[in-house]
């Protein structure tokens, strides 16, 4: 067999302890590859928690190998080609996606697509949020190289996003992008907050049994009937996995995404609910 874990650890307690229960139900995995960016939040966090990953490796006889991401986009995007190139293509993937950034998720899924025919989606939610904020300084917007959809002119933008904790990301995307119409899928662990506009709101469970891709697909469908479109994904990282499923399917979307300069290192704590999803993948 040749199983691998992919994870991106973080400085929060579920990075590990997400990670341990990775390696218990999956035995047959012989080899885990630490992704890490080279300028991290919180690096001595994440460094401690790295260590108790590749421990918890040499406890169970699985080789642990680190990937150094460079925090330039173009970097970025050609570290993790290289890094699908050299993957045997009978590989068995799996993906711990509980602390891994957006554009790395949809990054890597891009690449996998091209090569495999599914790979296996693991996250954990915390056991608790605080009450504090999230995240401050939202950098300028971002949209996915090489997905950055279809222009159609005449047609308004709508910005389809799916929200977190962190409200001022969606008041970045609105004033970076100022689209005609704004749609926000509020998780239904939140109540609705103010964006400084008046957005169509609706509710969306992004643990359900399809990760919120049902609603979530439908919308998208009926948007691009007559809009062009932009999907942020701010909320739970299953809504991204879902995000990316629609973009397999509907192309012509534009993905974006809101780096932060600050995160708050006692935003959540523990580990809760486990959610586990194989994704079908494009292979060409």
């Amino acid at each position: 067999m040749n199983d691998i874990l992919i994870i991106f650890p973080s400085w929060e307690e579920r990075s590990f302890l997400g990670f341990q229960k990775d390696i218990e139900k999956y035995q047959n995995l012989n080899k885990v590859f630490l992704f890490r960016f080279e300028k991290s939040a919180h690096p001595s966090e994440t460094h401690k928690r790295i260590s108790e990953i590749k421990n918890a490796c040499l406890i169970k006889n699985i080789v642990s190998e680190d990937l150094s991401i460079p925090n330039t986009e173009v970097e970025k995007w050609r570290t993790l080609e290289n890094f699908a190139r050299n993957l045997d293509a009978n590989t068995t993937i799996y993906i711990d996606i509980t602390t891994m950034p957006r554009s790395i998720i949809w990054t890597l899924f891009f690449f996998f697509k091209q090569r495999f025919q599914q790979a296996t989606v693991l996250y954990y939610k915390p056991r608790e949020y605080s009450n504090e904020w999230l995240s401050k300084d939202p950098g300028i917007p971002q949209l996915l190289f090489k997905h950055s959809g279809i222009v159609e002119f005449g047609k308004p933008t709508t910005l389809f996003v799916l929200t977190g904790y962190d409200e001022d990301r969606v008041i970045q995307l609105v004033n970076y992008y100022e689209p005609q119409n704004v749609i926000v899928g509020e998780c239904n662990q939140r109540s609705s907050c103010e964006y400084g506009i008046k957005p169509e709101v609706f509710n969306i469970d992004e643990y359900d049994a399809t990760w919120g891709y049902d609603i979530i697909e439908s919308k998208i469908k009926n948007i691009l009937e007559s809009s062009n479109l932009i999907v942020a994904s701010l909320g739970p990282k299953t809504g991204a996995i879902s995000v990316y499923q629609c973009f397999m399917k509907y192309p012509q979307i534009a993905l974006a995404y809101v780096p932060c300069k600050e995160f708050n290192i006692d935003y959540c704590s523990g580990i809760g609910e486990e959610f586990i999803k194989t994704i079908k993948l494009k292979n060409v």
